[in-house]
């Protein structure tokens, strides 16, 4: 990512962050007109320091970026103020096309994000019988979460920091659409991932 946007001569890199806590206490955001955040950060929910970010930072303009093609990640950045939204090996081409159309008070959503939501609306009758995919890790959380393990004892069993395994529920929830714990349980049940 960085090479690509180095290599253009339209975009400037000013700077560019590991993790949450890097990204929070930047002081030269006056200088940033889009970022590119990751969903996927090692110390904190991406959508949660979307949220954070603009609201703190009024003018700046964040695409979202993962690896996941999920529309519950999708509407979750949305949802949290981003203005566009990126799968990661994304042709360079598309990367510049979205920090263009953002930078001019433009949404961007890539075409194979479109047609996932556009799918997803058109079988929202059948929207139960959905079921996400899920990773190797989610599927040993979700398995510890419906079995009452505390994030404590799943961290320790996974050999995880709790942190870590915070945001496995928090992807969970999102893919699931679980507004709670309780919730994540009851249709991890119904759509048989469990």
């Amino acid at each position: 990512m960085k090479n690509i946007l180095e290599e253009n001569r339209n975009v400037k890199l000013v700077a560019s962050f590991s993790n949450a806590n890097e990204t929070i206490n930047y002081k030269g955001f006056s200088e940033i007109d889009v970022l590119l955040l990751d969903i996927n950060l090692p110390d904190m929910d991406g959508i949660a320091l979307c949220e954070k970010l603009c609201k703190s930072h009024n003018n700046l303009k964040i695409i979202g970026l993962t690896s996941h093609k999920q529309t519950s990640f999708l509407k979750g950045m949305l949802k949290a103020g981003a203005r566009g939204f990126l799968i990661k090996n994304t042709p360079a081409h598309d990367i510049i096309a979205a920090i263009t159309a953002v930078f001019n008070n433009q949404e961007y959503l890539q075409a194979e994000m479109k047609e996932l939501l556009i799918a997803e609306t058109l079988k929202t009758g059948r929207h139960n019988s959905f079921i996400p995919k899920l990773t190797r890790r989610e599927q040993e959380v979700l398995k510890l979460i419906t079995e009452e393990y505390t994030t404590q004892e799943i961290a320790e069993k996974l050999f995880l920091s709790p942190k870590t395994v915070e945001t496995h529920r928090q992807n969970l929830m999102l893919k699931l659409e679980a507004k709670n714990s309780i919730g994540l349980v009851k249709i991890a049940l119904q759509k048989g991932l469990v």
